[in-house]
């Protein structure tokens, strides 16, 4: 692997850790919701094989649910990254969200991410009975949600949040996608082709106007005119910096990313 790429990879990981701690410390947690966590979907004890589930009180666990994709260049990230957000989610949706963690890279390549959530999937459908799933994710989550919902023939949407789409092959962290030399399909780097494969689906593309990514995410919604494209100002002190709805789902515009996303909800039970 290309030393630059992983410098890179290293870099991105120390700024993460630097921005992420005082938010987590701070976080207020909706009442309401039940967190059943650290599940394992695959019982090797490994924390990356973990996932949480957040329900309203009285909700059969049966039927959709919401899977949420954590982000972090596909190097870094946990699925407590995003509770906060998915607990709301499920407030405001009235169904399941089931917050996963994933093994990253370089650890794996992008085929041993999918082979996670697909195993993932597997067992809250075999364990709860859900059948019809919401992919939601954020950054390089959200690539990875836009990933499994085209690839699910039971996903009904999609919910993009700040994606990282538009990737070079060459560059940190598209260079770490096919890990090693082997090789993914090539419509993953297609962005046409990805779009074209959610027009049967509900879709939502969330991005703010300081989203370092907000020109990949503007590019993905010329591509899906059918998607309910929401792309953030910021105002009165409030800066929509990239996954906003993640770091700040307690703002107004946090909550209007939620509303988008739980409109999606068919409120099974």
């Amino acid at each position: 692997m290309n030393s630059e790429v992983l410098h890179k990879a290293e870099v991105f990981i120390r700024d993460c850790q630097f921005y992420d701690q005082p938010r987590l410390e701070a976080e207020v947690f909706p009442e309401g919701v039940e967190v059943r966590k650290d599940i394992p979907y695959i019982d090797d004890g490994s924390p990356e094989h973990l996932l949480d589930i957040y329900v309203t009180p009285g909700h059969k666990m049966t039927g959709e649910c919401y899977i949420l994709i954590h982000g972090g260049a596909f190097v870094y990230g946990y699925k407590e990254l995003d509770k906060n957000f998915g607990m709301r989610l499920a407030k405001a949706s009235g169904i399941p969200v089931v917050n996963v963690n994933y093994r990253l890279m370089p650890g794996v390549p992008l085929t041993g991410v999918i082979e996670d959530l697909d195993s993932a999937l597997n067992y809250v459908s075999g364990e709860y009975g859900f059948d019809t799933y919401h992919f939601t994710g954020d950054s390089a989550g959200g690539y990875l949600a836009m990933l499994m919902a085209v690839r699910n023939d039971r996903a009904v949407s999609a919910s993009l949040i700040c994606g990282c789409y538009t990737i070079d092959r060459n560059d940190f962290p598209g260079a770490l996608l096919a890990g090693n030399g082997k090789q993914i399909p090539e419509e993953y780097y297609d962005l046409k082709v990805l779009a074209d494969m959610l027009e049967q689906m509900d879709v939502a593309i969330i991005t703010g106007d300081d989203d370092f990514l907000r020109e990949d995410n503007k590019a993905l919604a010329a591509l899906v005119p059918h998607a309910e494209f929401y792309d953030a100002v910021s105002t009165d002190g409030r800066v929509m910096t990239h996954v906003f709805p993640i770091g700040h789902p307690d703002w107004p515009e946090g909550q209007k990313s939620i509303e988008i996303i739980a409109s999606f909800a068919r409120k099974s039970c």
